[in-house]
């Protein structure tokens, strides 16, 4: 075998060579997105989980439900409600902020723009938005805006009358 021959081998086998590095890296960039993506997710889930279950302390819990009607509020009540307004518009402005970066998946942005509806619905959140709603970057602050628009104030509504209609229909379909 002639050296040029052995030369066009190891040119064919180096060009293979470099060929299948490119698609196992290729691999591994799509692989470590997917776990980006997947810790993002773990991250988000945890967070909304804590603040869940903050706000359902009974130390806060009141706070909220009276907060976000519009009932009359302490010095210390409205503190409180503050902190878990500002809490829950961080994680709001979050996936916000990951959805316009392309990070956050449509259904889970689209779940949060509901969430977010719901929360607005109610005059004290949106009394607490209107005093805090500077604190915000532009592009969000428009985004709020524009879900406040969109959403009518909603009314006291009876969420244990409502919870126990569903127990008792449960148990009669069971």
């Amino acid at each position: 075998m002639a050296i040029s021959e052995l030369s066009s081998i190891g040119k064919f086998v180096s060009g293979g060579a470099v060929l299948v590095s490119i698609v196992y890296l290729a691999l591994q960039v799509r692989q470590a997105q997917k776990n980006q993506r997947a810790l993002m997710q773990q991250g988000r889930a945890a967070r909304i989980c804590d603040l869940l279950l903050r706000i359902a302390d009974p130390s806060v819990a009141g706070t909220q439900l009276k907060a976000l009607s519009g009932e009359e509020l302490s010095a210390v009540e409205l503190f409180q409600f503050e902190g878990m307004f500002r809490a829950q518009m961080a994680h709001r402005m979050d996936s916000f902020l990951q959805h316009q970066e392309g990070l956050l998946h449509k259904e889970a942005f689209e779940r949060d723009i509901k969430s977010t509806r719901q929360f607005m619905a109610n005059a004290g959140a949106r009394a607490m938005w209107r005093l805090l709603r500077d604190h915000y970057p532009p592009v969000y602050r428009r985004f709020v805006d524009e879900i406040v628009r969109e959403t009518p104030v909603r009314g006291a509504v009876d969420d244990l009358s409502q919870w126990r209609a569903a127990v008792a229909h449960e148990l009669e379909a069971g």
